[in-house]
């Protein structure tokens, strides 16, 4: 014979499943796709750098670098800011890596993507204080992540191009 269920027993279960951490109930979460990778990226510009509201992504430590920018291209900015601090000077990458400017007042954002494979190329448009302009992120697939192998700031140049100046 079976006893039948007790509500101390009941109350035990229900316990003990409230207490389970949530990451192991949860399904592993899928990586973000290339658009949204960018996306995530892009939105935190919306608005005006003066104002509290646009922050943009900030990029104060290696490893805020690293998770943006493939290895190779995270290197380059990494090492360059260290040599710079060495000499006391600003780094070679002085606006923001993002958007090419220092200040901006972003609005009208879109992203479009188009995937192959291991690869990805966004053009991301909006207005920057009222005038039109377009960033190219070129990105590569790094493990299951998405990172940014180079920027294009329309006729500005591009990110990778200002270390090869150097």
């Amino acid at each position: 014979m079976t006893s039948p269920i007790s509500r101390r027993g009941v109350a035990a279960g229900l316990a003990a499943l409230l207490a389970t951490p949530a990451p192991l109930l949860a399904r592993p979460a899928e990586p973000p796709t290339a658009k949204r990778f960018v996306e995530q990226i892009y939105n935190a510009y919306l608005g005006s750098s003066a104002q509290n509201g646009a922050g943009g992504v900030q990029l104060d430590t290696p490893a805020d670098i690293k998770r943006y920018f493939t290895p190779a291209l995270a290197i380059l900015i990494i090492e360059d800011e260290a040599a710079a601090e060495k000499r006391g000077e600003e780094p070679t990458l002085g606006g923001d890596a993002f958007i090419g400017h220092e200040d901006w007042d972003i609005a009208g954002l879109t992203v479009d993507v188009k995937e192959a494979g291991a690869k990805a190329k966004a053009t991301v448009s909006f207005t920057n204080f009222g005038k039109a302009e377009k960033v190219v992120v070129e990105l590569l697939r790094v493990g299951p992540e998405w990172r940014i192998a180079d920027i294009q700031w329309g006729d500005a140049g591009t990110l990778r191009g200002l270390f090869r100046k150097k």
